[in-house]
């Protein structure tokens, strides 16, 4: 309608409606602009929102997973200290010879760890990192999720020679006794090493005990996971602050 009027002032050469006219034209097309960038930026906004919200659900999920693996991990640890100090001392755990079956068992548990990458990788894939404005947000991401998935994700998926060898050489009664009373997992996210009583005599877990130690890869195996699991909890350890810092940095990011 404002083109026709406009059309028609110009054949009558009504130059001041033509002013005026020509001015509501600029104006109308300028808002129009400026309404669609609004509403893009609002769209681009809540995208946003909604990605780092997905974010800070996988980074809390990992901080708990963290906590719990750094828990979990060093009683494995403790174990398999204990079974060492046996295979080389001959000292058992609390005087027991059950108590130190279940070490040498205990220690070849594993709990193995990955990032929840998943918000991360669709937003990768997508090419839409850009979404996070902070770019030190940009690259720490990068660097927890890339790092994770190459070099350090190997201290967290080994799975040692020293589960199947201790496995092997343990009775299918004491090992079924130990899966039933001496671990639990209420649910994927958790895993416990409880304490148990004996399925067995005192002389009858010696015989297992003896078993252990005259197998010659038992104790190098059994050193090098002790080792491994040592690295593993100082790096965790080590993303246990950034993980903290990230999800900081997820509720700044989407501040106007």
């Amino acid at each position: 309608m404002i083109l026709r009027r406009f059309s028609q002032s110009l054949k009558e050469q009504n130059w001041t409606t033509i002013l005026i006219e020509f001015v509501l034209l600029i104006a109308g097309v300028f808002l129009g602009i400026q309404a669609a960038n609004w509403n893009e930026q609002r769209v681009e906004q809540a995208k946003a929102e909604a990605y780092l919200a997905r974010i800070r659900v996988n980074l809390e999920a990992d901080a708990t997973s963290i906590r719990r693996r750094q828990v979990f991990w060093g009683l494995v640890m403790r174990h398999g200290k204990d079974a060492i100090r046996y295979a080389e001392t001959g000292e058992r755990v609390d005087g027991s010879a059950w108590k130190t079956v279940l070490a040498f068992y205990q220690a070849s548990q594993l709990w193995q760890w990955v990032t929840s990458d998943s918000t991360y990788q669709e937003m990768r894939s997508g090419g839409e990192l850009g979404l996070i404005r902070d770019q030190g947000l940009r690259d720490a991401l990068s660097q927890y999720y890339l790092e994770n998935g190459s070099g350090t994700a190997y201290l967290f998926m080994l799975q040692p020679e020293y589960r199947k060898i201790v496995r092997g050489l343990t009775p299918q009664v004491v090992a079924d006794h130990i899966w039933a009373n001496c671990w639990r997992q209420p649910n994927p996210g958790e895993q416990y090493l409880p304490d148990c009583d004996a399925p067995v005599t005192e002389a009858q877990a010696q015989a297992i005990l003896d078993a252990y130690v005259r197998d010659p890869a038992l104790l190098p195996e059994l050193r090098f996971w002790v080792a491994n699991q040592g690295v593993a909890m100082g790096v965790i350890a080590n993303y246990a602050p950034l993980v903290q810092d990230m999800l900081a940095r997820t509720r700044q990011d989407v501040t106007p």
